[in-house]
């Protein structure tokens, strides 16, 4: 049991977890997974139970030093790198094992350099470099490899490790996680990916509101069974949406709104009003850079944008949300300019526009809270409903659903079609492939260009992932063929 004055995080979770075993630990955003974490890995003490370790009763002794002590381990979700600092002094930090004061630098390259190798062969991440200079996919397998830089740990908490990870990373991480479970390393893996749960776990748990409320063999359980333990209703039925201002369907519908001619590819990019574009292809191929492009962009001949655009980054905590702040404060301050009266924002129409969009989207913790209180899911949330709170007609959406749990990814898919149906038009980059059957036309980047456009029918996972290797000449979109079947 966890309390945090008057609410409680948890108050009924048993969960066991066996050496040699990959357990998947499932649950909506909210549902006490982090909390529970921070509880293992000893950096939060629980109010009421008990923690046993290795057959003992460890609940009185428990802290950070302890669990690490025993072999605790945990790659985060939100990555607790220090951005500042470079590759292998990050793993220097984490590594407790000694190491002589000449020639630290060296010894810990040589370390963190060793597992990289050994789980992510090929990863050519360079180890001087700053950490604040990786893209999000580098640095979440360092991350992982940092949990991993020490003695061989006893039991691995991994929180949605392959969120940012493209294909080739993924399988290379649960190679080796079947590697560690062959030597007896027990390994929790906390993920939204009910085929990646069900696939690599041995046994699965299910939290819903701070309770363990199922805990079934993989080989016994499928995905439905899950999503219904997880909450019952899970597809798209939110039909909540706020009110979006008028100015946001000033465009007419196919009007373009932004452009981009991007240096190699024969494919120029276009967005039109109504219509929701994607970005897809394997992780680092351009996509990020294109999006950098169209929201940084002030004048460019290449570049075509409309002055006022929104913004959903890819890393919510280094370029999301503001951490001092309140929800509220947090979600309303990108619309400051239309709701201002007389250079001022009177504190009633902000109040009003974020619990409006809390209601709407069902944010948890409600809109005076602090945004750090909140999960990762619900600040994502608060993320997306501050891009749609302006008048922007262009929202950029940087792999918004990120850690996110499937009933959350439903309201913000129905957000999304519902505002480009009023006029807005959205680009939205996603590493999930299978996400771009909600997009209108889809761009396909390989190396830097764009190596086709699909649209309709086209658009298919099996479609972009062979777009995404496959080395022939550009593609058109459906339409542009003359295919009109």
């Amino acid at each position: 049991m966890k309390d945090y004055g008057v609410t409680r995080a948890l108050s009924g979770v048993d969960l066991v977890v066996a050496p040699g075993e990959i357990h998947g630990l499932v649950g909506h955003n909210g549902a006490g997974k982090s909390t529970l974490m921070r509880i293992l890995s000893g950096l939060e003490k629980p109010s009421a139970g008990s923690i046993e370790f290795d057959g003992a009763d460890v609940s009185a002794l428990w802290s950070a030093r302890r669990a690490e002590s025993a072999g605790v381990r945990m790659a985060y979700q939100e990555l607790s790198l220090a951005p500042d600092l470079t590759v292998a002094e990050n793993a220097f930090l984490s590594d407790r094992r000694r190491i002589r004061s000449l020639g630290w630098r060296r010894a810990a390259e040589t370390r963190i350099a060793a597992v990289l190798d050994e789980v992510f062969p090929g990863h050519g991440i360079e180890l001087p470099r700053f950490v604040g200079e990786l893209a999000m996919a580098e640095r979440q397998v360092v991350e992982i490899a940092r949990a991993l830089c020490s003695e061989p740990p006893a039991l691995l908490i991994l929180d949605e490790p392959t969120e940012s990870l493209g294909v080739d990373a993924m399988r290379q991480l649960y190679r080796y996680l079947h590697v560690l479970a062959g030597r007896g390393v027990s390994i929790l893996l906390i993920s939204h990916r009910m085929n990646e749960v069900l696939e690599h776990s041995d046994r699965i748990s299910v939290l819903k509101d701070g309770r363990t409320v199922l805990t079934r063999a993989a080989a016994d359980t499928d995905e439905d069974e899950l999503l219904v333990a997880m909450g019952g209703e899970v597809r798209g039925e939110s039909s909540r949406v706020h009110d979006v201002p008028e100015s946001a369907t000033s465009l007419g519908a196919g009007a373009v709104v932004a452009s981009a001619a991007l240096p190699g590819s024969s494919l120029p990019f276009q967005a039109r009003a109504g219509e929701i574009v994607g970005l897809a292809g394997l992780a680092g191929q351009g996509q990020d850079e294109l999006l950098d492009r169209l929201w940084f962009t002030r004048l460019s001949r290449r570049i075509a944008v409309p002055r006022r655009r929104a913004y959903v980054p890819g890393d919510r905590q280094t370029s999301g949300i503001f951490p001092l702040w309140s929800v509220a404060d947090n979600l309303a301050v990108a619309a400051a300019r239309q709701l201002a009266r007389v250079g001022f924002v009177p504190r009633a129409r902000r109040r009003a526009l974020a619990d409006g969009w809390v209601q709407s989207l069902s944010i948890k913790g409600g809109a005076r809270a602090p945004i750090t209180s909140l999960s990762g899911g619900n600040q994502q949330k608060v993320l997306v409903a501050r891009a749609f709170a302006t008048d922007a007609p262009l929202v950029l959406l940087n792999d918004p659903f990120r850690g996110v749990d499937v009933a959350t990814k439903d309201e913000l898919y129905t957000l999304m079609k519902t505002e480009a149906a009023r006029g807005r038009c959205i680009v939205w980059y996603s590493t999930e492939n299978k996400e771009v059957a909600h997009c209108d036309r889809v761009y396909v980047f390989r190396a830097g260009r764009i190596v086709a456009e699909l649209a309709g029918a086209d658009i298919t996972e099996e479609r972009v992932i062979a777009e995404s290797f496959d080395e022939h000449q550009p593609t058109p979109a459906r339409g542009d063929r003359g295919d009109r079947s």
